[in-house]
């Protein structure tokens, strides 16, 4: 427990809150539930629209004083990135009608798994969500439960990276009916291969994708030559392939391809990748709108 008093916690209020943007900022401040408890309680809370606080030890507790607090009623941003939440909050925040208005939710890297994406999926109170990043035990059973809610179909944004998906997972997303307004698709940390991705590929509903992050993905040469050759992906502004094991020939593929040209952000670090071929991507006329690739990590600073 937290030997954090009402008043230290009240400075703590004070110095995040932003009451013109209606921003409550307590990220990596070591919360844990009884701290939020008594934050939940606190008269300096007003005009909260936009709550972060990622970085903390925050559990089922700390998103029940959430859920039972009129305070938090105007929510539209909840981020608990990095947390200690379970799927038995999770269920609990499905049902409650204090976060109506949520437009974005962040829950990646808390304990939730199946039975949190069922309730996610069969919500009606976040029906509103554009954004969603949810994880991290949801494997290919919750990410099917999840995309085929009849619910959440006003997304955007999904993020499910590190959920151990595989290629049933990435099929069940391609199949998903009520994925048409996606436009930002994160799988990183995953275990699709090239099947999922042809899925993808040749998906009916996810044909507005604008940023792919398939980092830690094993896609091989297999992967990228289907993603180069998928009108699908002709919308495509930003495509992360970091360590995909894409080898000469997958990045010849994208070189190559008919349909990426309005790539502006192309990302090739870890792919064994020669020097000849690196030129070849970067002056490839079929990506005309290319103005960042990278094919290194970043150089970190001399101490």
């Amino acid at each position: 427990m937290s030997d954090k008093t009402q008043e230290n916690l009240d400075n703590l209020i004070v110095e995040g809150l932003n009451v013109e943007k209606g921003e409550l900022d307590l990220r990596e401040r070591e919360l844990d539930d009884e701290d939020f408890k008594l934050i939940v309680k606190s008269d300096k809370l007003k005009g909260v629209t936009a709550l972060f606080l990622e970085y903390n030890e925050i559990g089922d507790q700390g998103l029940q004083a959430i859920l039972d607090s009129e305070k938090f009623k105007h929510l539209t941003a909840l981020n608990m990135f990095k947390n200690q939440v379970t799927d038995v909050s999770v269920i609990e925040m499905a049902k409650s009608k204090t976060l109506l208005n949520l437009s974005e939710l962040v829950m990646s890297d808390n304990m939730i798994g199946v039975e949190g994406a069922k309730a996610l999926s069969e919500s009606k109170t976040l029906s509103n969500l554009v954004s969603l990043w949810v994880g991290d035990q949801l494997g290919d059973e919750g990410t099917k439960i999840l995309v085929e809610s009849k619910y959440l179909t006003r997304l955007n944004l999904l993020t499910l990276y590190r959920n151990n998906i595989g290629d049933p997972g990435a099929i069940a997303l391609a199949e998903s009916k009520n994925l048409s307004k996606l436009t930002e698709l994160n799988l990183n940390w995953n275990y699709i291969e090239a099947e999922g991705i042809e899925a993808i590929a040749k998906s009916k509903t996810l044909t507005q994708l604008e940023t792919l992050t398939l980092t830690y993905n094993p896609i091989g040469e297999e992967g990228a030559k289907i993603i180069a050759g998928s009108e699908n992906f002709k919308n495509l502004k930003l495509l992360d392939l970091y360590e995909t094991n894409l080898g000469d020939n997958g990045a010849m593929a994208l070189a190559e391809s008919k349909y990426l040209s309005k790539l502006e952000t192309l990302i090739l670090i870890h792919n064994d990748i020669s020097d000849d071929v690196e030129e070849l991507v970067k002056n490839s006329k079929n990506l005309p709108s290319l103005n960042k690739v990278i094919f290194k990590p970043a150089k970190k600073a001399e101490e």
